[in-house]
Formats: C-alpha cells, sequence, structure tokens
C-alpha cells in the first residue's frame, strides 16, 4: 500500500505542470526561433557589401584567414543570422563585421510568450560583455534581465553581482574565462527561473514577471580579447554558432498546450511554437488574459501552484451571453461579486438580467431565470397613458376615472359602457343604495333591501310594482325564467326559451327532458309528432261517431266493438311507416330494455331475502334527521346564494369558475394516474406474492447456514498461515472462545534466524529487512559519491597534467621563437661584421675599435660548456615522461572503478526494485547480501587504487623539462646585449668606414698631385741651379728654400710610409681577427643546428603532452 500511494504520489506530481484542475499549468516549451526564421535580425552581418578576410589561429602558432562573403546566402561562405538557427546545419554560423561593436541580435515575436531558457553558443571568440534584454511591448521599450562580463564591475558599474533578491533587482553574472584558446567553443544559457531561484516568490509570480516577452535582444558590447603575437594580427568578431530560445505561449498558468492562430494561414506541416493558448479556468483570449465573456463576477488573475483562480460565471439569470467586471460593485459586495450582465435577453434588464424590461412586466406564472419571465405590459388602450409599466409591480399609469393594474378598470363611483372608451359615473340612488359605487361593467349600483334595477329606483330582484306603493312578489320559477324574473309593472313571469306555463315550470312543446332541462327533441320527434297529429286529428273523427260511455262503467256489449277497434287500431298501427334509423333505434332500444330487464330477473332471483336486522330503525331516523337537517342547510345556503350573487359579482364568479375549472382539470391529471397506481398496486402485489414464495425457504437457508456457521468454516489454521497465530482451539465465525484468534498489535517480530510462520509475521520481518537493505543501499549510495567525487578529483588532477603541459609547450614555442629570432639576429651581425672587416676601404680607427671589443668580449660559456648545456638539454628531452603512457596506466583502474559503480548501480536498482515482491526479496536477501558486502570491498579496494594513483608524478617528472627550458632562456639571454651592443657598434662605425674610404681616395688624390708638384718643382729646381750662378746671396736664399722643401718632402714620405707600415699591421691583425670570427661563427652555425633538433624535439614532446587525452 506505501509503495502505491507513493506511485501515485510521483505520478500527481508529475503530471502537475498539465493538469489544470489543481492549479496552475503550463504547456511544453520547444524553439520558439523554429518557422520565425524572417523574424531574427542582426545589426551587423559580415560580407553583406562584398568578400571580407578574417584571420584566426590555426594549430600550433599558425594563422588561418578565410573569407566571408554572404551576398548568397546559400553560400558556403556565407555567415548570416539564419546560419544560427539551430536547422542550418553543421559548419554554419553567424558572424558580425569585425572589430564592429556594439552589435545586437534581436527576435522580434509579434505575440506574448513565455521564456524558459536561452541558449547562445558561441563561436570564438566569445564576447567580453553583452546584455540580454527582453520587450512586452513589441520593441517600443527594452529592458534588461541579465549582463554578463568578464569584468563585471569594470564593464557594467554599479550593477550588483550577487544573487537578486527581488524580481526587479539588476544583476550581472561574471563570464568564466576562456582559457589558452579564446576561438574555441563556448556555451552561454540564461534561465528566469534559475536565476531568480533565491527569490521569495512562486513559480507562477516568476513567469508573469521575468518570463512573459514579445521580443528578445541580445545586444553585445565589447568584443573578446584576442592574443597578439609578433607578426601576426588576429580579427576580432561577434560570431554564434546556434541560438536557441526554448519557451512557450504565455497562457498565465491556464492552459497545458498551445494552438495555431488560424489568422496566420500558415501550412499545415510547419513546425511552431503556436501563439494562441487553449484556455482553462473559464478564460479566453490569445494568451488567457481575461475571463470568458460569461465569467466576469471576480477579477482575472494568473494561476497559481495551489490555486488556479477559476473565473466564476456571472449571475444573468440565463438572459445573458456575456458580462463585464465593475471594480467598484466588487467592492461594494465586500469582494464577493463585481460581474454586471451585458445585452439582457427575454425582455430583461438590470446588472444581473432580473429585472423587466420598459414595456415589460413579470410573468406570475414563471420564474426569473426562464425565457418567459417578462411578458408585455398589457395596459389598457383606453384607461392607460402609455404601453409602458412599472417593470417591477407591472402597474401602468392610468387617465383619470380608471384604475387597476392595467387601467382597464373604472374607479369608485364610475363604470365603462361596453364599447365605450370612457367611464361614466354610477348615478345611483342615494337613498336606495349603499353608497356611489357601481359595477364595473353592468353599472349596477348596490341596492338597499326592497329596492331594485341599475340605478336602484326599481323594484327589488323578484318583485314586481311600484316601489314607493309597495312591491309584490313575482310568482314564477327562476329555474324557468330570465334574469328578470318577472315584469316590474305587471309581474308576468318572463320564461326562458323552451319553457312556458303561468309560472315558467313547463318544458314546451318540442322539448322531451323534463323540467328544468327542457333539452330540445331529436329530429325523430318532429317526425312522430306530425304522425301523432295525424292520428289525433283521426281519433277525433272517430270519436264523432262513437256514443258516450256509460256512467256506471260498464261496456255491455261493447267488447266486441272494442275487439274491432283493436284490430283496426292494429290495422292503422301497421299502417304507419317508420323512418328506417328510427326503426332500428327503436328496435335496439327494445332489445336492450329486456336484456336488462332479465338481468334485473336474474339478479333478483340471485339475490338472498332481507333480513331485518334489530336497531336499523333507529339509524334510520338518525339518518333521515340527518338529512332533514342537511336539507334544511343546503336551503339555506341557496336562499342566501340567490339573494347575494348579483349582477356585480360577475367578477367574482367569473374568479370562481376559473378556479373550478383549474380544479377539475387537476382532478383529470390525478384521475390520468389511476392506471398508473393500479399497475404500481399489482407489481406491488405481485412482488408480495413472490416475496410469500420465495421468502420461507430463504428463511429456512439462512437459519442452516447459522447452524453451519456454529461448527465451521475453521478459521484457526486460516490464522496460522496469515497472522502466525498459535492458538489451537478451534475458532469458527459464530464461537471462538479462548485467547485471541492472531497476535495482538504489539507483539515483536520475529528476529533473523527464528522460524517465522504466517504471511503477516513473513510481511513484518521482510519490511524489516528491507529497511535494513535500504540502509545499506544508502550507505553503498554514499561510498558510490565518495568514489566518483575521487574520480572527479583524479579527472582534475587530470587537467591539471594537461594544462601543464600545455603550458611547458607554450614557453618551448616561445623559447624557440625567441631562440630563432635571436639566431638569425646574430647571423645578420655576424653577416654585417663580414662586410665591414672584409671592405677595404674601413677606417682603421673604427675596425680597430671594433676588434679590440671583440677581444675584450667574453663569452658566457666556451664551446665545451655549451655542448654540455646542450647535451643536458637533449637527454632530459629524451627523459622526458610519456603522458599519455601515465594516463593509460591510470585507464584500466578507472575503467574499473567505472565498472564497479554500474555494478552497484545495478545492484541498487535490483533491491529497489525487489522491495516491491516480498517474496522475491525474501529468497533473494542471502544472495543480495553478499552482493552488497562484495561491492563494498571491490568498491573500497577502487577507492585506495584511486587514492594510490599518483598523478602527481608527471608533474613532477614535467618540472625539470620546465627548468631546462629556463636555462636555456637564461644561457641566450646574456648574448642577447652583447650583440645588440655589436650591431649599435657595426651601425655606428658603418659611415666612418664610408667616410675613411672618402679621406684615403681624397688623400691618394692629393698625394699623387703633390708628387707631380715634386717633380715639377724637381725639374724647376735643377734649371734654376743651372741658371743662378755659385756664389751670391740671391743665390744662397734659393738654395735655403729648397733645401727646406726637400726635407719636408722626406718628412712627408716617411710619415706617409711609417702610416702604410702600421695599416699594413692593422690589416694583418685585422686579417687574424676576421679569421676567429668566422671560426666563432662556424661553430655557432653548428650550434644552431644542434638547437633546432633539440627544438624540434621539444615541440613533440610538447606536442605529444597537449595532444593527449587520457
Amino acid at each position: 500500500m506505501r509503495i502505491l500511494l507513493l506511485l501515485t504520489a510521483i505520478a500527481a506530481a508529475s503530471q502537475a505542470q498539465t493538469d489544470c484542475s489543481q492549479g496552475a499549468c503550463y504547456p511544453s516549451s520547444n524553439d520558439l526561433l523554429l518557422g520565425r526564421s524572417q523574424l531574427l535580425h542582426a545589426s551587423s552581418t559580415c560580407g553583406l557589401m562584398g568578400a571580407e578576410i578574417y584571420c584566426t589561429p590555426y594549430q600550433q602558432r599558425k594563422m588561418e584567414c578565410c573569407p566571408c562573403d554572404s551576398r548568397n546566402s546559400n553560400s558556403k561562405q556565407a555567415h548570416t543570422v539564419r546560419d544560427a538557427l539551430p536547422t542550418s546545419g553543421p559548419n554554419r554560423w553567424w558572424q558580425s563585421v569585425k572589430e564592429v561593436s556594439p552589435v545586437t541580435l534581436q527576435l522580434n515575436l509579434d505575440n506574448l510568450f513565455q521564456l524558459d531558457n536561452l541558449v547562445l553558443n558561441f563561436k570564438g571568440p566569445r564576447p567580453s560583455a553583452f546584455v540580454i534584454e527582453r520587450t512586452l511591448d513589441n520593441g517600443r521599450s527594452w529592458q534588461p534581465d541579465l549582463y554578463l562580463a568578464t569584468d563585471c564591475e569594470g564593464t557594467f558599474p554599479g550593477i550588483p553581482t550577487t544573487a537578486p533578491q527581488r524580481l526587479d533587482d539588476p544583476y550581472c553574472s561574471t563570464l568564466p574565462p576562456t582559457g589558452a584558446n579564446p576561438y574555441q567553443d563556448h556555451q552561454i544559457q540564461f534561465s528566469p527561473l534559475r536565476q531568480y531561484a533565491n527569490v521569495p516568490a512562486t513559480k507562477s509570480q516568476i513567469i508573469e514577471d521575468a518570463s512573459a516577452l514579445t521580443g528578445l535582444r541580445v545586444r553585445f558590447t565589447k568584443l573578446g580579447d584576442v592574443p597578439r603575437p609578433p607578426g601576426r594580427a588576429f580579427s576580432r568578431f561577434y560570431a554564434v554558432r546556434e541560438m536557441r530560445v526554448m519557451g512557450s505561449c504565455m497562457c498565465h498558468g491556464h492552459a497545458n498546450q498551445c494552438l495555431p492562430d488560424t489568422s496566420n494561414n500558415l501550412p499545415a506541416d510547419t513546425v511552431q511554437v503556436h501563439p494562441r493558448c487553449d484556455c482553462q479556468h473559464n478564460t479566453a483570449g490569445v494568451n488567457c488574459e481575461r475571463c470568458a465573456d460569461l465569467f466576469q463576477d471576480l477579477p482575472w488573475r494568473p494561476a497559481e501552484e495551489s490555486n488556479p483562480h477559476t473565473c466564476k460565471r456571472c449571475e444573468c439569470n440565463n438572459h445573458a451571453k456575456r458580462c463585464h467586471f465593475d471594480p467598484a460593485r466588487y467592492e461594494a459586495s465586500g469582494r464577493r461579486s463585481g460581474g454586471v450582465c451585458e445585452g439582457c435577453m427575454h425582455n430583461t434588464t438590470g446588472p444581473k438580467c432580473d429585472q423587466c424590461a420598459q414595456g415589460f412586466q413579470p410573468n406570475p406564472r414563471s420564474q426569473i431565470n426562464r425565457s418567459n419571465a417578462c411578458i408585455q405590459c398589457s395596459c389598457s388602450p383606453d384607461g392607460s397613458m402609455s404601453d409602458a409599466c412599472d417593470p417591477i409591480s407591472g402597474q401602468c399609469s392610468c387617465r383619470s376615472y380608471f384604475q387597476g393594474l392595467k387601467c382597464e378598470v373604472c374607479s369608485q363611483g364610475y363604470w365603462k359602457p361596453p364599447f365605450t372608451g370612457c367611464c361614466q359615473t354610477c348615478g345611483c340612488d342615494s337613498t336606495r343604495s349603499y353608497g356611489d359605487t357601481c359595477d364595473q361593467v353592468t353599472g349596477q349600483c348596490q341596492c338597499r333591501p326592497g329596492f331594485g334595477g341599475q340605478k336602484c329606483t326599481e323594484c327589488a330582484e323578484n318583485t314586481y310594482g311600484d316601489p314607493l306603493i309597495g312591491c309584490k312578489l313575482c310568482r314564477c320559477d327562476a329555474e324557468g325564467t330570465l334574469s328578470e324574473i318577472c315584469d316590474k309593472r305587471t309581474g308576468a313571469c318572463l320564461c326562458r326559451p323552451g319553457v312556458n306555463g303561468t309560472r315558467c315550470d313547463l318544458c314546451s312543446r318540442g322539448r322531451c327532458d323534463s323540467f328544468p332541462g327542457c333539452e330540445t327533441c331529436p329530429s325523430c320527434f318532429f317526425t312522430l309528432d306530425a304522425q301523432r297529429e295525424k292520428l289525433s286529428s283521426a281519433l277525433e273523427k272517430l270519436s264523432l261517431r262513437l256514443p258516450s260511455r256509460p256512467i256506471d262503467g260498464d261496456l255491455g256489449n261493447f267488447t266486441p266493438r272494442i275487439r274491432a277497434l283493436e284490430v283496426s287500431l292494429t290495422l292503422i298501427q301497421n299502417s304507419i311507416s317508420l323512418p328506417p334509423s328510427a326503426a332500428v333505434q327503436i328496435d335496439d332500444a327494445l332489445s336492450k330494455l329486456n336484456m336488462l330487464r332479465d338481468q334485473v330477473d336474474k339478479i333478483n332471483n340471485d339475490l338472498s331475502p332481507l333480513e331485518r336486522a334489530p336497531g336499523l330503525d333507529s339509524e334510520l331516523e338518525r339518518l333521515q334527521a340527518l338529512l332533514y337537517s342537511l336539507t334544511l342547510e343546503y336551503k339555506a345556503k341557496m336562499d342566501g346564494k340567490d339573494n347575494s350573487v348579483g349582477k356585480n359579482d360577475t367578477g367574482a364568479l367569473s374568479a370562481i369558475r376559473n378556479a373550478y375549472n383549474e380544479s377539475t382539470d387537476a382532478a383529470k391529471r390525478v384521475n390520468s394516474t389511476k392506471k398508473l397506481l393500479k399497475e404500481s398496486a399489482d407489481i406491488r402485489e405481485a412482488t408480495m406474492d413472490l416475496q410469500n414464495k420465495v421468502q420461507p425457504s430463504n428463511t429456512g437457508d439462512l437459519q442452516k447456514l447459522n447452524q453451519n456457521m456454529a461448527s465451521q468454516p475453521n478459521l484457526t489454521p486460516v490464522a496460522k498461515q496469515v497472522c502466525g497465530s498459535v492458538r489451537s482451539e478451534p475458532c469458527t465465525p459464530l464461537q471462538c472462545a479462548g485467547g485471541d484468534l492472531c497476535p495482538p498489535d504489539g507483539t515483536p517480530p520475529c528476529k533473523k534466524g527464528q522460524v517465522c510462520v504466517g504471511a503477516l509475521p513473513l510481511s513484518k520481518r521482510a519490511d524489516a529487512d528491507a529497511k535494513n537493505v535500504k540502509d545499506r543501499v544508502d550507505k553503498l549510495t554514499g561510498k558510490i559519491t565518495d568514489a566518483v567525487q575521487k574520480l572527479q578529483q583524479t579527472q582534475e588532477t587530470t587537467n591539471l597534467v594537461r594544462k601543464s603541459a600545455e603550458k611547458l609547450s607554450n614557453k618551448m614555442k616561445q623559447a624557440r621563437d625567441e631562440l630563432e629570432d635571436d639566431l638569425k639576429e646574430t647571423r645578420d651581425v655576424v653577416n654585417n661584421l663580414k662586410d665591414f672587416l672584409s671592405d677595404p676601404f674601413s677606417n682603421l680607427t673604427s675596425i680597430q675599435e671594433v676588434s679590440d671589443w671583440i677581444l675584450n668580449t667574453k663569452l658566457p660559456l666556451n664551446l665545451a660548456e655549451l655542448m654540455r648545456k646542450l647535451k643536458q638539454l637533449q637527454d632530459l628531452a629524451a627523459s622526458l615522461p610519456d603522458s599519455s603512457s601515465v594516463l593509460k596506466e591510470a585507464e584500466p583502474q578507472l575503467e574499473a572503478a567505472q565498472k564497479l559503480l554500474q555494478e552497484a548501480q545495478d545492484a541498487r536498482d535490483m533491491v529497489l526494485g525487489g522491495k516491491a515482491d516480498v517474496d522475491g526479496l525474501l529468497d533473494g536477501f542471502a544472495s543480495v547480501e553478499g552482493s552488497l558486502s562484495d561491492l563494498e570491498d571491490r568498491l573500497q579496494n577502487t577507492m585506495d587504487d584511486i587514492n594510490n594513483l599518483n598523478l602527481t608524478k608527471v608533474n613532477d617528472q614535467l618540472s625539470p623539462a620546465e627548468m631546462a627550458v629556463d636555462n636555456a632562456e637564461k644561457l641566450i639571454k646574456p648574448l642577447k646585449p652583447q650583440l645588440d651592443e655589436l650591431k649599435d657598434l657595426l651601425q655606428t662605425a658603418a659611415p666612418l668606414a664610408q667616410n675613411l674610404e672618402e679621406n684615403a681616395e681624397s688623400a691618394e688624390d692629393k698625394a699623387a698631385a703633390a708628387n707631380k708638384d715634386l717633380l715639377t718643382l724637381e725639374e724647376q729646381l735643377g734649371r734654376l741651379k743651372d741658371q743662378v750662378p755659385a756664389t751670391g746671396s740671391g743665390g744662397s736664399e734659393l738654395g735655403d728654400r729648397v733645401t727646406k722643401l726637400r726635407e719636408e718632402a722626406g718628412a712627408l714620405a716617411n710619415s706617409t710610409n711609417n702610416m702604410m707600415t702600421a695599416l699594413q699591421g692593422k690589416a694583418d691583425s685585422l686579417r687574424g681577427l676576421q679569421d676567429e670570427i668566422r671560426q666563432k661563427s662556424t661553430t655557432l652555425e653548428g650550434l644552431d643546428v644542434k638547437l633546432k633538433e633539440l627544438l624540434d624535439q621539444l615541440r613533440q614532446k610538447a606536442k605529444d603532452f597537449s595532444t593527449c587525452q587520457g
């Protein structure tokens, strides 16, 4: 029984959302975008004006650039807003123009719907901030429902980040981090019910205030952050792979399904969430937003979980099809009723159609809730001022001298003659009448005794003469006279038709019935009467021939003649011919008369002779006295009737006559039921006969059954099987003396290991065992939960290892890129140095400075040390652990744990399912307990294995790799400033070398010119020597000048030779230095190759770490 009640409760809970009888109900949810793709719009879409190029990361440190061309929406390169629908297919998405913000996605629904959940699947990069908004007025105003941002305080200052405590509180939710790759897909969900879960409000209130919408808008306000590596520029844009707007038609809790809108003319196969609700609770409208036309007695309210707020029917007494709600009337009634009926039918009016309209009055023969409750006012056209009457009382508005409900009678003292439209005065004699009142129809005044006539100026009724002298009584039979009885002057009786006589007490000829009936004779009478007249005339003729009858009465010898007359009479009788119909009727009457005579004779013969009973005389006298008293009373009442009933009592008699007719009709209806009553009596009699026939045998059988139940059946064995009774004496339904048949309440159940007898003890023990098993299952469930948590922790550790591998891979990539850049830069410096040193026109001073700097430069490591470091890096790369192997080692243990978890869950389901079958549960307790113990041991071993699973080994083995990369960075880092200094020195020496080359060329040109001048001077000097004499002052001065010139030329030649010698030495030292630099460059090139190999190995290891899946 408990299980049945539990299942019933679960079934009731599962139907709570669809059963509208107990409270609020809601339709099932579906995607509002289905069938409404044309209503979704985007403020920005890429490629509408032409193809645009978008660049995103691809694999490792690569970049992929793809076009977007949405001019043809069916193209694979198009990314319109239609591609964000779930029906667009795989590899389709909407994408905005790059570097454009803000951008909106807007869905115009044109009807009121209920939002259950919004799902946005972003194709990276995910926005850094956006707002979800909804509208209730088709886009005229928007209200934010949820702010989302990676930095809520910085992006939306003033918007709280704590869960809202009221339905109108704004809220900003912090977006989760995007991870290392911002271009990967992300999903964001928004549900009003989940967002306002902490608000102290019912589900119906949250739906009313936070879920209703006619449009939805997602406003992207900030582009997502993307990496910016050197030499690459990734595109920033908004992109949505799939958008789902889950909801249903908004019904305010008054419907459990949506109906198609017939005005949309959609194809029959269109799949869509329809906007019209299948309204319940007497509500109406597209969204059940109002009460139905005739159910406006209470204000409309949304349904709640425990109160459907059913609309109440207006009390219109079946005279209206619609009503409206009046708040003032509702408050005035104490919040009990506020409905006002509209369009009252059947000639009714009023807030509840409970009054008759103008020109109509209540029908006294009907009720207010019937269609004939009001009938048209029947005001007298003569006495009423209009056709209208009071709608409650039916009183017409009367003219002067008229009165009555319909103004159909004259006022007191007036009467209305027939065929006239006005009232006349009664004109009663004031001394001979009781007042100036008369009959409304006849004008008859109420006369005093002894007076009569219309105005009481004549003798009273049934009298004649002069009232001033004295009136005489009419000597007429009242039953045979007219209403006037006799002539007021002469006293002659005024006989009614068919009556004659002086007193009007005889029937006229042709009247066959006796007085006072005097009914007209049938037609055959007049035929026979004519024949009688003929016979009478014939007899009159015969009587003239016959002598007069003797005085003494003796016929004497008239016998023959009488006989002859009889023969003649027979001949005459035979000669008379009757009409055929009359002859037949006479024959039939005679035959019936004979039959009746025979029956009377038979009855008289059958009757026993009457015996005079004693005491009948006194009884007969008493009855005669009673008859006499009744006769006197009857005559007195008849006299009172004759005296009281007059012309002015016609109305009362008419009412009595109508009542009599109604009573007669009722009596007829009662008489018509006599047949049914007779049939009922016959059935009852037949039933009694049948009961009398069957009852004795049934009584005997019952007595036998009582006797048998006193000795059998013996309930003791059954009690042992049912409740484990220990009774040994027999027990029957009528005799069960001794102890209790079953153990009393509170008897302890049989313990485990004892033998249980009876279904009830077995069931109690089974219930206790089931509770024990349930407790153990609960403990097992707790252990399963712990195992799941540890598995989850293991999974998180694995994820951390994977993230560490990804981090190491990124650092390796960065180190490799920096090393490649540095090597490239080193090559460029060496090449520039080679070009500078090999240039024959370089400035010797600059060459000296460069050479001195290179000779003074101390490399951070010698070749052997550098080779040793490279060897360590290679060994470290070779010794790096394979994370896939580590995870592969853990995989069997994880699979075993998952398998054990599945077996434990199956065992738990088996135990819970077995609880419903008590017998099967009892049979399988031992195996279930063993299974539970085994599962607990295996689960404990699995948890120990999980605890022993040391995934931190990977982190320990990855740490040396990170240190090696850091050492490589430290090894390369000191070279960089020295290379930069060498580069600056070369850049400074380059223009100096160029100037030196120009100066050398100028000096060479000057030296050549000076040599030519020197030769010219020598030639001129020779000529002068030949021309000048050997002695003389002038000659000595000239010789001194020549000598001085020769000395200066010799000094110049010596300095030039010394400079050339010094340059030659410098050239030799530079050549040696150049050879040494070339050797070191060659060594660096070999190290470059080895570094590339090492970086390739590190790259491969990083790839293994980043791609392992555990």
